[in-house]
């Protein structure tokens, strides 16, 4: 038997074992409850023990609050009017130019005389900030925002010498075929694909997968009248460290808007250089109605058919993934519902903008690296971005300053957000036990879905149409690459009953 000297001294050992060890609560009881069989203590000296073990239990619990973001205002919570606003208009300066980057690309491949390029991105901006509004309402009820797909995108470019008729009817039947998955109750068995090496993937190759057109904006590729290229790149480094300062250190309220802080002294930079064109916003009107809302008659067309029927499966697993992204930073618990609404939503509004002839929208991914940045998670802020969308569609001078600020100041807030959401990604896989086959299942999608983004343009043109929507997206070839290896080739062995023993 063991005296009451060495009995004090195994439990002084203990308490610094599991406090140096930072072992969790089911370590700490199987370090302790031997030991108390073995020395055959009293019920005074196990409830030291017990108080070791609780103390296990919350540093555990506590290490586990620290890999949860806190939020300023979380998911659900509504917001005064003001910050409302000022959160909307944050999320509009960013999201804005791919509005304006998509109208103009779907104009150019109707070609000349076929299409009015305003008229385009008033509508546009109305289905955007439409379905965002609906979606945060109703829908997934996450705070993403909707905007046109670059997989529907691709297919109306593919598909423009068959005309707008064609392509509006080709839009129709994928949303039409959209709604029809999610009514016959399929989806369920996709949500049980995804699951923690999956959503980190996919929220690295969104983060990677901007980086060609991050690398146009930042070198500001785009403007008018740019800069040398090196100067501007400079510049956006400059603001880029500038925004992640004022995202670490400011606090509360002016945390929150770090983003829209930083984005204003970056314009005021470029204001100083002479790079700041005033002129589309003196020269826009104040208000504007399109005279014709629907262009043409949707027509029918097998090759538009089976080209929108594939991109709309891409909308879904983009879609899919945005969902699963976001709400591993804010809340899981309405994953399931949100899913079925958010893809139904995406369906109708296919419908719509098939009927008027234009790009179909999609959840937006990246969401998850600017919440982390200005810790807003409210998804009610994305509704008041929704509203100053739709009211933009008709006060072409609300629009034209949102297109004010230069496009590497834009791409300086998207970098803070996106190298954010790469850290959400690595932390969501290493949240599991790693083997040594996550290795290939993480690095390999990554690795050949970021390259897919920096082939040479043109490289598919004689594949098939429907093909070319899905080889030429990285994120549809990255996640189609992680689905494939963690769930068929790379599979986890099921151990077998002699094993686990």
């Amino acid at each position: 038997m063991f005296s009451n000297a060495a009995k004090l001294l195994l439990l002084i050992s203990l308490y610094f074992g599991i406090k140096c060890l930072q072992l969790n609560n089911t370590k700490a009881a199987y370090l302790i409850l031997p030991v108390k069989y073995r020395l055959n203590i009293d019920l005074w000296e196990y409830s030291i023990l017990l108080d070791l073990q609780r103390h296990a239990l919350i540093k555990a619990q506590r290490r586990r609050a620290k890999m949860n973001p806190t939020y300023l205002y979380d998911v659900d919570d509504t917001l005064p009017v003001q910050r409302g606003l000022i959160y909307g208009l944050q999320w509009a300066f960013i999201m804005f130019p791919a509005l304006i980057i998509a109208a103009s690309l779907v104009v150019g491949s109707l070609g000349p005389g076929h299409g009015d390029k305003v008229r385009f991105l008033q509508l546009t901006l109305l289905t955007s900030g439409l379905f965002t509004m609906v979606q945060t309402l109703w829908g997934h009820r996450y705070p993403l925002l909707e905007g046109p797909s670059t997989a529907l995108m691709l297919a109306f470019i593919l598909l423009a010498p068959l005309g707008l008729p064609a392509i509006q009817g080709g839009t129709i039947i994928g949303g039409g075929l959209l709604i029809l998955t999610v009514l016959s109750k399929q989806l369920d068995r996709l949500i049980k694909l995804f699951t923690p090496n999956v959503v980190g993937v996919i929220l690295i190759l969104i983060a990677l997968g901007l980086l060609r057109p991050l690398l146009r904006f930042m070198i500001g590729a785009a403007e008018i009248h740019p800069l040398p290229k090196g100067q501007t790149f400079l510049i956006s480094l400059f603001l880029v460290l500038l925004i992640a300062t004022l995202s670490h250190w400011l606090m509360r309220f002016w945390k929150s808007v770090s983003i829209l802080v930083g984005m204003c002294i970056g314009s005021v930079v470029f204001l100083a250089l002479g790079q700041l064109d005033w002129h589309g916003l003196l020269s826009a009107s104040w208000v504007s109605l399109s005279p014709q809302w629907i262009e043409s008659v949707p027509g029918f067309s097998w090759p538009a058919a089976i080209a929108f029927a594939c991109a709309y499966l891409a909308v879904m697993v983009n879609t899919l993934g945005s969902i699963q992204s976001i709400a591993v930073i804010t809340d899981t618990g309405r994953l399931q519902t949100a899913t079925h609404r958010g893809i139904l939503v995406n369906g109708v509004a296919g419908l719509s903008c098939g009927l008027l002839g234009i790009v179909g929208t999609v959840s937006f991914s990246m969401s998850p690296g600017v919440i982390l940045a200005n810790r807003v998670a409210s998804r009610f802020a994305i509704t008041y971005c929704g509203a100053i969308l739709l009211v933009a569609a008709f006060l072409p001078k609300l629009a034209a300053l949102l297109a004010l600020v230069p496009t590497p100041v834009v791409g300086a807030a998207l970098c803070v957000g996106m190298g954010g959401q790469v850290g959400v990604g690595i932390s969501t896989i290493a949240s599991q036990k790693i083997e040594s086959r996550d290795y290939f299942v993480v690095g390999l999608p990554v690795l050949l879905g970021t390259m897919v983004g920096f082939l040479p343009g043109g490289m598919f043109d004689a594949l098939p149409g429907p093909i070319q929507v899905f080889v030429g997206n990285s994120l549809i070839v990255g996640i189609a690459l992680v689905l494939l290896l963690e769930h068929l080739i790379l599979r986890k062995r099921k151990s077998s009953p002699a094993t686990s023993k």
